[in-house]
């Protein structure tokens, strides 16, 4: 297989290839360049998916014939991963986001080329550093994932493949023995079709965060974080993340981190893009200066709504952690 994907003006390669870049020793996905190499499976057969970002276009190159259908879902894959499921056009005419697009304009977010991955990234990254979660997750593909000789590279296993896993074999390589049965019992859980993922993908964001807080070992944070990277929507915010509430103290001058109350009310002001939001103000965090304007004061700016506001405007999967997740809060997995 090989396609071009036409690149829209002003395409910001960079952060894209960043993301997909971000483990330096990953097993999964190798960045050169300006080319991302994924395996994936077809027929339980590991195939090479290259990406190359080089212009106005992106050339895929695929090292196996496909079908029709394979070649459909790899196109998506692909532009999933290049950050093309969503405009930042819209975004970036709102009136909230003048502060803080600033120099980032055209700024997308890359997505992980299944749901599943964003679900495994999630669970694993759960209180714990990035390079950390990144080490776990190669553990994980390694016991499970299936190699692609020529590259070297192995294709991240499916919900049954991690499903399998004996949590005694991840608790061996440095996974707490919590997080190996949730990462395990989420997998299971999806193998069996509860739930299905692709169905879930047409429902409402609400009902996708009920359905996954469902699962043992997912809390607020999780389901939003997947919802953001893994479906793809575009209004939503992993409200008690690290980077999330560095950057909204930042953005509004305060001289104390935000609580996850205050966090919800904010973000509101992003509606109906919080998730470019989130991502703009994970992307703030390497800026050395505060923004232009701001002072640090301890009350919250006008633009933070006031909690009843956010009581009424949030529909109940969506209205912050529920009791007894508050060790869901305060997470930093990618920025």
């Amino acid at each position: 297989m090989q396609q071009t994907i036409p690149l829209p003006p002003g395409y910001r390669a960079a952060e894209i290839l960043a993301y997909h870049g971000r483990d330096p020793a990953s097993l999964s996905e190798r960045v050169t360049g300006t080319r991302i190499e994924k395996p994936f499976l077809v027929g339980g057969k590991p195939v090479l998916l290259s990406i190359d970002v080089a212009g106005d276009a992106a050339g895929l190159v695929v090292d196996h014939p496909l079908s029709e259908v394979d070649e459909a879902g790899t196109e998506t894959m692909a532009r999933r991963m290049l950050g093309l499921v969503t405009d930042p056009a819209a975004f970036e005419a709102h009136r909230a986001a003048a502060l803080l697009v600033g120099a980032r304009q055209g700024l997308r977010i890359p997505l992980t080329a299944t749901v599943f991955e964003a679900l495994c990234w999630a669970v694993i990254g759960q209180q714990i550093n990035l390079n950390f979660a990144a080490a776990l997750r190669r553990e994980m593909i390694d016991l499970a994932g299936i190699r692609h000789a020529e590259s070297g590279l192995v294709a991240h296993p499916g919900p049954a493949e991690v499903a399998a896993i004996d949590p005694a074999a991840l608790a061996a390589r440095r996974f707490s023995r919590a997080k190996a049965r949730y990462l395990t019992g989420v997998a299971a859980a999806v193998a069996a079709g509860q739930p299905d993922l692709d169905a879930l993908a047409e429902q409402e964001p609400a009902a996708i965060e009920t359905a996954l807080v469902a699962l043992p070992g997912i809390g607020p944070w999780t389901a939003r974080y997947v919802l953001l990277r893994g479906f793809g929507h575009a209004d939503t915010a992993p409200i008690g993340d690290s980077g999330l509430a560095t950057g909204l103290q930042r953005l509004h001058g305060l001289d104390r981190r935000p609580t996850p109350q205050e966090q919800e009310a904010a973000m509101l002001a992003f509606a109906p893009h919080r998730s470019l939001a989130t991502v703009h103000l994970w992307a703030s965090l390497a800026d050395q200066a505060r923004p232009s304007g701001t002072k640090s004061r301890k009350p919250v700016t006008r633009s933070i709504l006031p909690p009843e506001t956010v009581a009424k405007s949030v529909p109940p999967a969506s209205a912050g952690p529920s009791p007894g997740a508050s060790s869901q809060l305060k997470r930093k997995l990618d920025p």
